[in-house]
């Protein structure tokens, strides 16, 4: 039993502002959502919504934190409110949750896909961050499709900023540089004894740490259940241009992520197309919308298995 010490009877007399406050300090760290146009025919009345869905297609309640007494559900339902598309439903809170607009979205589905967002009214109103996939490769190197030689990258990256330009909130883009799965797997043998195998000899981008059931009782449950995104900064990676070779170090082939150097790159150049496109666009006279700040990140999707019914 806690002592008196240990305990704050007058916290429910706080001010909700600063409970609010201190609950968040229990609230999980910001979670990725990746969104994209729902490939099922819409009729021409249904709003935005209903043309958007969740790449992730299941139901997701408030954060755990909701369900540990009634002045913590409170605080966690005054800032994660439901979104709803294509009519699965999500508690989001999208001062701190990301949506992720993903590398395999063509141009034209991107630039679909952020005016449907920019007109769902509590997306445009609240949201801080979104963040747009790349493309990387060992030996194709790191791209974003909408400068792509294919495409007519000024009118693009105009539509882009007009559409961005909606959002109130909107502080930062995040062009995610890298990603990479994790899994948490283990093996369980009938005698119910397990055998741990931490597998570290695969490639890079992948880590495994087996927990598969014999039985396959849960296998087809496996999903990602956490994200974690980790700011990329070019700045800081001191690799410098490889020379003119066609052979590739061991340490790169090990090591499979973007240099420093195209980070760099890649983030100039987005910077330089989104200034040019709002000093030139005629949506923004005279050149006063500032484009949002342009931030790398590289996004590690982690992977577990659960039984029946259970929800991490």
């Amino acid at each position: 039993m806690a002592s008196l010490t240990d305990s704050f009877p007058r916290f429910s007399k706080l001010p909700p502002e600063l409970r609010d406050m201190i609950w968040g300090y229990a609230f999980p760290e910001a979670r990725i959502y990746e969104v994209l146009d729902s490939p099922c025919s819409s009729p021409s009345h249904a709003g935005p919504s209903a043309k958007l869905m969740f790449a992730d297609v299941r139901n997701e309640p408030p954060p755990a934190l909701a369900r540990v007494c009634r002045d913590s559900r409170q605080a966690v339902l005054r800032c994660y409110k439901p979104l709803a598309f294509s009519g699965i439903v999500k508690h989001i809170n999208l001062s701190r949750d990301i949506l992720l607009l993903d590398s395999y979205l063509q141009v034209r589905r991107l630039l679909k896909v952020v005016r449907l967002l920019s007109q769902v009214e509590s997306v445009r109103r609240s949201a801080s961050r979104i963040a747009l996939g790349t493309s990387w490769g060992l030996h194709t190197g790191l791209h974003l499709r909408i400068f792509h030689k294919a495409v007519r990258t000024t009118q693009n990256m105009t539509r882009l900023l007009e559409h961005l330009s909606k959002f109130t909130n909107l502080e930062a883009i995040i062009l995610v540089v890298y990603q990479r799965s994790a899994f948490n797997v283990t093996f369980n043998q009938p005698n119910r004894t397990t055998i741990p195998w931490d597998h570290h000899d695969l490639w890079q981008a992948y880590h495994y740490r087996f927990n598969v059931n014999f039985n396959l009782e849960n296998y087809w449950l496996r999903r990602p259940y956490q994200t974690k995104l980790v700011r990329y900064d070019p700045e800081v990676q001191k690799t410098e241009k490889p020379l003119t070779s066609t052979r590739m170090s061991k340490s790169c082939c090990r090591d499979p992520q973007p240099r420093g150097y195209q980070v760099r790159d890649l983030k100039k150049k987005f910077e330089k197309s989104l200034r040019s496109a709002a000093e030139n666009s005629r949506t923004f006279p005279g050149g006063l919308y500032e484009p949002p700040k342009l931030e790398t990140a590289t996004l590690t999707w982690i992977y577990t298995g659960f039984s029946y019914g259970d929800y991490p």
